[in-house]
Order: structure tokens, then C-alpha cells, then sequence
């Protein structure tokens, strides 16, 4: 009996490392500080992150990613960069204006980056395709709250511009303006104005899986 309970746990394990080991890795590049704009004033950001301003961008950043690498997927999994790995690559990576079937975004430039670095900076993250989240922008919009009186409150809408790669430098997907979409708020989050990166994270997940159902797609 203990030896059947042996065997048995062994092949789970095995099947679940197996079962890990096919999904596609994905590679996140996140916005730089230059591609992340606002309507709100960072002070008011700052107020509700409970941060200094100079912390604001770094705390988006980090909760984008944290949301990337937490997502649940049964064929992708999404890494953030090394930072060591990654530093000598920068140099490769610039941003432009440009239109992808027919529709203006910001997106990467990357026509000096080397297909050999390029190629090498995925497989020292064992990555097959590669995401550049290009340009975020929060702007100002409202919410209806519904009940006895109704009114409009001022919400945060939190847009993501991004470009997607395969392993042989071919665009797969680009796009403007992807709504991060937050669930229907509560009172609590609609007071926070959704700029908490704490009630961003249904929002995050949601971006994520309209990412996954992009990298899915054969490239035109």
C-alpha cells in the first residue's frame, strides 16, 4: 500500500511538472517613465497608494507585473524582466508613433535591435513571445452609481497601449488604447477613484486574458 501511494504521488508530480513545462513562457517588457502619463495629479495618486509621488510609477509598474506573473493560464505563463539580464538590452528597445492595420498606437521600435540579441534576451528567460506594454495613460472618466440617487462619481480609466513578439522578431499584435477593465466597483473601490493598485488588480487580470486571447492568434 505505501509503495502504490509512493508511485502514485511520484507520477502526480511528475505530470504536474510536465503539465508546467508546456505552457509558452512570455515575456513582459514593461512602459518607461516617460510612457506613463495621467489626468490625475501624482499627489492625489500618491495620497491614495498611501506613497511619496516620487513612488508612483515604480508601484504601478510593480503592481502591473505582479499581476502578469500572478495570472492563471493553462497554456502561458508571463515573467518579468531580470533586471540584471535585461540592462544590456535597453539600448535596443526605443518607442514611435506608428499604425498597425491602419490604427495609430505607441509602439516599439525595435528595427536596431540585432535578431541574435533579440532572440538570446528570450531564451535567458526561457521566453517564446515577448510583450511591450508601450504606453499607459490614466484618464479621467465617471461612474454611475445606481440606487435611490443616482450620480455620476470620478473614476480612474487606466488604458494600455502594447506590441507582442514571437521568438523570430515578428509582431504578432499591436494595439491602442486596451481598457484595463475593472469589475462592477464597490462604494470602498469608487472611493478610492480606482487609482489604489490594490483594487487595479481584477482590472490588471482582465488586460491580461484579452493579452492571452492576442498571442493565441497565427499573424496575418
Amino acid at each position: 500500500m505505501k509503495q502504490l501511494l509512493f508511485i502514485l504521488l511520484v507520477s502526480s508530480t511528475f505530470f504536474g511538472v510536465a503539465q508546467t513545462s508546456n505552457k509558452k513562457k512570455v515575456l513582459v517588457i514593461p512602459y518607461s517613465r516617460f510612457e506613463f502619463v495621467s489626468e490625475f495629479d501624482m499627489s492625489e495618486i500618491a495620497e491614495k497608494n498611501e506613497i511619496t509621488e516620487d513612488k508612483v510609477f515604480l508601484t504601478y509598474q510593480k503592481a502591473l507585473l505582479n499581476s502578469f506573473e500572478d495570472h492563471k493560464d493553462e497554456n502561458f505563463e508571463f515573467v518579468a524582466p531580470n533586471q540584471e539580464l535585461f540592462q544590456p538590452y535597453t539600448k535596443f528597445i526605443k518607442y514611435k508613433y506608428d499604425k498597425y492595420k491602419g490604427k495609430q498606437y505607441n509602439a516599439v521600435d525595435i528595427k536596431n535591435f540585432p535578431a541574435a540579441e533579440f532572440t538570446k534576451l528570450l531564451e535567458l528567460h526561457g521566453a517564446d513571445f515577448v510583450v511591450f506594454v508601450t504606453w499607459y495613460d490614466i484618464q479621467k472618466e465617471s461612474f454611475t452609481r445606481g440606487g435611490k440617487h443616482e450620480k455620476r462619481a470620478p473614476y480612474a480609466a487606466h488604458y494600455l497601449d502594447y506590441d507582442i513578439y514571437n521568438l523570430f522578431q515578428q509582431k504578432v499584435m499591436g494595439k491602442a488604447k486596451v481598457k484595463a477593465e475593472a469589475n462592477v466597483p464597490n462604494d470602498l473601490e469608487v472611493s478610492f477613484k480606482l487609482l489604489r493598485t490594490q483594487e487595479l488588480a481584477s482590472a490588471y487580470d482582465n488586460f491580461i486574458s484579452h493579452i492571452v486571447e492576442q498571442i493565441g492568434k497565427p499573424i496575418e
